[in-house]
């Protein structure tokens, strides 16, 4: 139930595979919990909606593309948010010892 209809629990689920997985490509973390974190968000939903359209129930069908575009689009805008605060983070730190 919870894949077909998001809610903001979903968002800020997707918000933080988001940063984690920017933060985790931009450092010297590990590039495997990149997989993990998207794959937590997009799979579920990607999964019901080929589950849905087989049984023909439409509601759930759009409920989990949905849920499907939101975790993208969260995923997307905490990516680009993190990569921004890196920038300014590291532009701070440059400017100090200038």
């Amino acid at each position: 139930m919870f894949i077909s209809h998001p809610d903001w629990y979903s968002l800020l689920v997707a918000l933080a595979a988001g940063a984690a997985g920017t933060l985790s490509l931009t450092t010297i973390k590990s590039g495997a919990l990149i997989g993990v974190l998207v794959s937590v968000t997009t799979i579920p939903a990607a999964a019901n909606i080929a589950v849905a359209a087989a049984y023909a129930d439409w509601g759930e069908w759009r409920g989990a593309q949905l849920q499907l575009v939101v975790n993208l689009a969260a995923i997307l805008a905490a990516g680009i948010l993190t990569l921004i605060g890196q920038r300014w983070a590291y532009g701070r730190r440059t400017a100090r010892r200038g």
